[in-house]
């Protein structure tokens, strides 16, 4: 693949990946609105619930979101992969299990979202809610994501090499994408508490804590997610790795660390920010960047499935 043929791949990748950016945030609100429900119970302090509770909100609209993207996908499925589809709903199945958990965390995470108001009074109920949302977005990100590795490489090569490649792949790619759904949502609330600015007015003071502590959590695995790109280099065959060094998939891959990079220096410079509403443009370059940083991120995907 020249320079010319990756960069419209990269292009063609801008759109599906924007969709799974919002997937991935949605898969990772409840995480982070439990870790500041958590936060508020332990430390005391009302703005951590507060934030907890704008992070909900939004948790709830992307999850919307990603059952209407789901659900469109599953058309697609069903009249263009009628054998995946079949994987999807034969029970026991990899993809049925995985979905299974993903059940869980849309009926809780729809519940937690929006019953953070009722439940004030119950709080321990609440957090529980909150607990099979988290687990059950991780639960499905960790038995899909390995399921999905092998049926794309069990379609270019036979079984017994399918599943080598799949093993190489699994382990770093699930915890790079489990990092990656908590610095999303991190980095979505950055952007939607002040897109809510207007409509919920908590006071400047709140808005200023709200967006140090959503700076500093999408910053935080962001980090573990930039690892994890060299933990996944040196699980490549060394042969893969000169194809991929060979190939203009290596500037693709740099240009991924580069530009998380940035958004990690965004992120801890609002976060150290004594004012850091004056700095909510950088927030939303963070988040327009992330999304081009996943684009890239996928390319990579699709090209490892045809080198393997």
């Amino acid at each position: 693949m020249n320079t010319q043929e990756t960069l419209v791949l990269v292009g063609y990748m801008l759109a599906p990946a924007f969709f799974s950016l919002l997937c991935m945030a949605a898969l990772g609100s409840p995480a982070i609105a439990l870790l500041a429900e958590l936060t508020a119970k332990t430390r005391k302090k009302v703005f951590f619930d507060k934030y907890g509770q704008q992070t909900a909100g939004m948790g709830l609209i992307l999850t919307i979101a990603l059952i209407l993207i789901c659900g469109a996908s599953m058309g697609i499925t069903v009249t263009r992969f009628p054998e995946l589809y079949a994987a999807y709903i034969t029970p026991g199945s990899p993809f049925f299990n995985g979905l299974t958990a993903l059940g869980v965390f849309v009926i809780a995470g729809l519940i937690y979202f929006l019953t953070w108001k009722k439940l004030r009074n119950a709080k321990a109920a609440h957090i529980v809610l909150g607990m099979l949302a988290s687990l059950g977005a991780f639960i499905g990100l960790a038995i899909i994501l390995p399921a999905k590795l092998a049926i794309n490489f069990s379609q270019a090569e036979p079984a017994v090499d399918a599943l080598s490649s799949t093993a190489i792949l699994a382990l770093p790619m699930s915890a790079m994408y489990a990092l990656l759904i908590l610095s999303a949502a991190a980095a979505m609330s950055l952007a939607y508490v002040i897109v809510r600015r207007k409509k919920d007015d908590f006071g400047r003071d709140y808005y200023n804590f709200a967006l140090r502590i959503a700076a500093r959590w999408s910053l935080l695995p962001m980090i573990g997610f930039l690892a994890c790109q060299g933990w996944l280099f040196s699980r490549l065959p060394e042969d893969v790795k000169t194809l991929v060094l060979g190939t203009p998939l290596a500037f693709v891959w740099v240009a991924l660390v580069a530009i998380g990079a940035i958004c990690a220096f965004i992120w801890l410079f609002m976060g150290r920010s004594e004012s850091p509403l004056r700095l909510k443009g950088l927030a939303f370059l963070a988040v327009a960047l992330f999304w081009v940083m996943h684009a890239l991120n996928v390319t990579l995907f699709i090209n490892f499935v045809t080198m393997m």
